[in-house]
């Protein structure tokens, strides 16, 4: 009687693993929906981060029936890793998402605003700068055409 009620353990404890796996592969996959939220690009490169996902996933929950089952591939347990998506994805997901983007872009509005203030002085002084340089930059275009000017005058003469 105990070896069954063991054996049954084994199982929920299987089964258990695999549910948190999906749920642990979704936030995964979640941390990859606000990077693409976040940083905008094509779908090539979507593409590659989802194949590079996917690769992941199967080594990992191949890692998992290698761990608690031997290598063996078990319905439940694939039923398991599925259900811990599907939930996951269903009841929390859009709302991890949803929220911890608009956190990060409230985050990178404050650090540009800061930086933008902390860089203020040197823009200033770069524009000071290129200002004074046109300036110079135009009196020595007028004194180089004087000198030319002259110049052509004086081989004229002789």
């Amino acid at each position: 009687m105990n070896t069954v009620s063991e054996s049954i353990f084994q199982e929920l404890d299987f089964f258990a693993v695999s549910l948190i796996l999906g749920v642990v592969l979704v936030l995964i996959y979640d941390c990859l929906r606000i990077f693409r939220q976040i940083v905008r690009h094509g779908n090539f490169w979507i593409s590659v981060e989802d194949f590079c996902f996917w690769i992941l996933a199967g080594f990992v929950i191949f890692a998992m029936l290698y761990q608690k089952n031997d290598g063996l591939i078990r319905g439940f347990s694939i039923g398991g890793v599925a259900l811990g998506m599907l939930c996951y994805n269903q009841l929390v997901s859009r709302y991890v998402v949803k929220y911890i983007v608009r956190f990060l872009k409230k985050l990178i509005s404050i650090v540009r605003k800061i930086c933008r203030f902390v860089s203020a002085p040197f823009r200033k002084a770069g524009t000071l700068m290129m200002n004074r340089q046109r300036k110079i930059t135009k009196y020595l275009n007028k004194r180089l055409k004087k000198i030319k000017k002259e110049v052509k005058m004086g081989i004229s003469k002789k």
